[in-house]
């Protein structure tokens, strides 16, 4: 029987809400033998009412990472739609999982209801908080602290809060109600509480605020849960480590997650799915109420800090190392090589950079980083190996979405990917197998966001050298023949005489000019006049010894400079002249041929006075060559 395959689509799966789902998804395919692919875009939505925009470019470039789902390849997809940074995403994934037959399931976005839901009730859980404090502390004067007004978790936990003391009837008093941001502001919040009648419970909308809160009424001089009741609400891992552990709501991700492969694994049975689905929270009593004896501080906290410290120390030392090794790559398999003590710091089994062929083989990057079209794929190229054996080079179509035998494998596979882009350009995407779903926090994104800055600049300077280049080109090339011009010939010419000159080799001019050019022109047009020069430019150019300057000087004028040939030597190059166009002549099935006339000077390189007189003295015997010809028809 094939095994089953799930999608999770999800943005900031690093942080820790994302995560907890996440691992309970990857926890739930691990038992059941499922693949899993997470497709995740890094860059995070600002917050409601933050007041902060993001560029279009880098939205297009996070979300980019979704148009590599292969839906033919799937059996279920799970969207994480509140994390999701554009909101079209989730109808477009959802629309085409529907024209592919594919199940999809939505976990905690409210918003955005799709055929099935699994949500986690805020409002209940923030009751359970509020009825613990007035029915077990017997608490009456509890203030709140919300996120951002109008936010969705916020009005849903003001709600519960609101919902008992009404209950209790306790009259509900805006001067109790604060907004902090679910950040720093919580601070701000608490001090302007402590101006007023001292609360006897501060009840948080978020554990982060809850100890920013604890951490000011601390430097006030209160303690904790002596003096006041601090609570929080969500269940992250600093609750535990924080002192005094924070009383929370431990809302329940994992087990959402878990849900979610659960429905689907019922769908693919047949079983009746519920279309909505709630996951209940639990209340985790802690120090900070004082339902829990308040503990000294246990070693395990002071390991965790320096254990947070000393990994933040090592990914520094990681990113500089990368960033150094980046600004002396000159090639982008040198770019990519860098990225091997990453993928060692995040403990990836394997790892995969996948670059568009468009960009990493030769092409204009900046012509060639538009996001594709529904439906279509990309052509790729592998560019480092790390944990496999695939070379680097290696061509494959995103729609594969690795170079490898893949996901129809002997065990269920766990694989990650993330887009690469710069300046609104899509590269390609990073494809992991992790050790872990998360634990490394902001580190990965900062980690792809360097990779995204470096590996596109990289590009853009090869895209500008080429541009140099080709403006070099413009000016020592003739655009007809792509010969040299006059100045080309000045140039590289130049460099030739003074080779001849310091190593005192014969140089050697040879002059041609096309005969009866006129008459073609009159009798054929200037289009196959034209074809006449250019026949005769590839005649010269195929002719010469590769080290020549070969040089368009005028309407049907040719030289040719090179350094140590001696007469026969120069005879057979002119012979070869003849000979590709008497071949191409024979070929062609034009009424008129192409011809030519040559005739060339040599000198010693000590002998040479100047450029202009020996290429006269060539010039000289071309005409006499040319006249003889003439006379001789």
């Amino acid at each position: 029987m094939k095994r089953k395959t799930i999608a999770l689509c999800v943005t900031g799966y690093d942080k820790e809400y994302e995560t907890r789902i996440a691992e309970g998804i990857a926890r739930r395919c691990s038992a059941l033998d499922i693949n899993l692919l997470v497709f995740a875009s890094l860059i995070r939505k600002p917050d409601l009412n933050s007041g902060l925009t993001l560029p279009e470019s880098v939205i297009k470039g996070e979300t980019a990472v979704f148009d590599l789902i292969n839906y033919n390849m799937l059996d279920g997809i799970i969207i994480l739609g509140d994390s999701i940074i554009d909101e079209s995403v989730i109808e477009k994934v959802h629309r085409l999982a529907q024209k592919n037959n594919v199940p999809v399931i939505n976990i905690n976005d409210p918003t955005h209801v799709l055929d099935k839901n699994i949500t986690l009730s805020d409002k209940c859980a923030m009751e359970f908080v509020m009825k613990h404090l007035m029915e077990d502390h017997g608490l009456t004067r509890i203030n709140f602290i919300g996120g951002f007004p109008g936010n969705l978790q916020t009005e849903e936990r003001l709600a519960g809060y609101k919902k008992v003391l009404t209950e209790h009837n306790i009259p509900v008093e805006e001067r109790r109600i604060a907004y902090g941001q679910f950040w720093t502001k919580a601070a701000d919040c608490t001090r302007e509480f402590l101006k007023d009648e001292l609360p006897q419970a501060i009840v948080c909308a978020s554990d982060t605020m809850a100890i920013f809160c604890m951490d000011e009424l601390k430097n006030q001089g209160y303690s904790i849960p002596e003096d006041i009741i601090v609570t929080g609400f969500d269940g992250i891992a600093d609750c535990e480590l924080y002192s005094p552990t924070v009383t929370t709501v431990r809302r329940s991700f994992a087990e959402a997650g878990e849900k979610a492969v659960d429905m689907l694994s019922g769908m693919w049975q047949g079983k009746e799915v519920p279309d909505w689905v709630d996951v209940v929270s639990v209340l985790e009593k802690a120090e900070s109420c004082g339902c829990v004896k308040k503990e000294p501080q246990e070693e395990s906290y002071y390991n965790s800090t320096y254990q947070t410290k000393d990994t933040f120390m090592e990914f520094t030392a990681k990113l500089t190392e990368m960033n150094t090794a980046f600004a002396g790559c000159r090639t982008s398999e040198e770019v990519y090589e860098a990225l091997k003590n990453g993928a060692a710091f995040f403990r990836f089994n394997r790892l995969f950079v996948c670059i568009r062929s468009s960009v990493e083989g030769g092409g204009s990057f900046v012509g060639s980083g538009s996001m594709k079209s529904e439906g279509s794929a990309y052509s790729m190229m592998s560019m480092l190996q790390y944990g496999h054996d695939v070379p680097v080079g290696t061509k494959f179509s995103s729609e594969q979405l690795l170079p490898i035998d893949f996901p129809d494998g002997e065990k269920a596979v766990f694989f990650g990917f993330s887009p690469l882009y710069f300046s609104g350009k899509f590269m390609g995407y990073l494809a992991y197998e992790p050790t872990r779903m998360g634990g490394a926090g902001d580190f990965f994104s900062t980690w792809v966001t360097a990779i995204n800055n470096n590996a596109g600049n990289f590009y853009m300077k090869k895209d500008l050298e080429l541009v140099v280049k080709e403006l070099e080109n413009l000016n020592v090339r003739d655009p007809l023949t792509e010969l040299f011009n006059r100045r080309g010939m000045e140039k590289f010419g130049g460099r030739l005489v003074e080779r001849a000159r310091k190593e005192k080799l014969v140089l050697t001019v040879i002059c041609a000019d096309i005969d009866g050019l006129k008459l073609i022109n009159d009798r054929w047009g200037h289009e196959a006049g034209d074809n006449a020069i250019r026949q005769t430019a590839n005649a010269m150019f195929y002719a010469m010894p590769s080290d020549s300057v070969c040089t368009r000087t005028g309407g049907d004028e040719f030289s040719v400079i090179l350094c140590g040939a001696d007469d026969s030597g120069i005879e057979g190059y002119i012979s070869r002249v003849s000979d590709y166009l008497a071949d191409y002549n024979s070929r062609s099935g034009l009424p008129y041929k192409v011809d030519c006339s040559c005739g060339y000077c040599s000198v010693n390189g000590g002998e040479i006075c100047s450029m202009e007189a020996v290429t006269r003295m060539a010039d000289d015997n071309m005409y006499r060559l040319k006249a003889a010809k003439k006379k001789s028809r």
